[in-house]
């Protein structure tokens, strides 16, 4: 939850059956009524519950296009779909009117199912998330503090649904990554006892930590298992981060930091070895 999905199944049930995006409403989880599900995989949502989705959508659509072929005394193939309704020649049916045929009267309701099965969840993984990314460094030689000039990520989305949606998550895992390589570190006593367990002693990024350009790549080459080429994203943009940052630092200064995170007294202290 929080990653968007339900506009990605909105917009994937809208595409298929020809309906605006404020058409579609999804109702939310709910464990007294939401069948049983192995894992919650929060990158393959798109993947597995987008395909079970299309698959449901395109159920209901063979539904209605049996109704409207009765309707036009025509042959499904030759009736398309627009606007929520049914066309075949010039002769139109909405959606409304295809139920109140087929049911008599306001009421009634058709349900499209879908699911997904061995065909893609036979063979573990269902898709790989690669991580790629590039980073350009200042760092202040007096002090060992090291700012992120620019960093690039790219994620091999094969197709992006939700583009923005994609970028944020893209962007936000780039984050959640130069926070551990910069920041992020639990600190004990001797005795064991955590003396940094807040938000005001527990470094975090802020704001004036975001790369002063930031950039997402995504890469749609529409090869993954999920609808439309689609495969899960977001996690990989984590991947990266560390290594081009420190990798940075070595070919830009001449020192390989191999401890997280890259504080300022470490990046001071290990260019002061070099110097020496």
């Amino acid at each position: 939850m929080g990653q968007g999905v339900r506009t990605v199944l909105s917009q994937i049930i809208a595409d298929e059956l020809s309906l605006p995006l404020e058409a579609i409403h999804i109702g939310g989880a709910d464990t007294k009524v939401t069948p049983y599900d192995a894992s919650t995989g929060s990158s393959r949502s798109t993947t597995l519950m987008g395909t079970a989705v299309l698959k449901a959508a395109r159920d209901l659509k063979s539904q209605l296009l049996k109704i409207g072929a009765e309707a036009f005394r025509a042959k499904p193939g030759q009736i398309s779909l627009a606007d929520g309704a049914m066309i075949c020649g010039e002769m139109r049916l909405t959606f409304k009117e295809a139920m109140r045929q087929r049911f008599g009267g306001a009421g009634g309701e058709l349900i499209g199912n879908g699911d997904v099965g061995p065909e893609i969840t036979g063979t573990l993984p269902v898709f790989w998330e690669i991580g790629m990314g590039s980073a350009e460094l200042d760092v202040d030689e007096e002090t060992g503090a090291v700012t992120i000039k620019r960093y690039v990520s790219v994620a091999d989305v094969g197709k992006a649904i939700h583009p923005e949606g994609c970028v944020g998550q893209e962007e936000g895992a780039a984050m959640m990554g130069i926070g551990h390589t910069l920041f992020e570190q639990m600190v004990y006593e001797p005795g064991g006892e955590l003396i940094n367990s807040n938000l005001v002693d527990y470094r975090v990024p802020g704001f004036k930590d975001v790369p002063k350009e930031f950039e997402t790549v995504l890469v749609e080459n529409e090869d993954g298992p999920g609808p439309h080429g689609a495969r899960g994203m977001g996690e990989g943009g984590l991947v990266s981060v560390a290594p081009a940052i420190t990798n940075a630092l070595a070919r830009g200064y001449g020192i390989r930091i191999k401890d997280l995170p890259l504080t300022p007294e470490r990046v001071w202290r290990a260019l002061r070895e070099k110097k020496k």
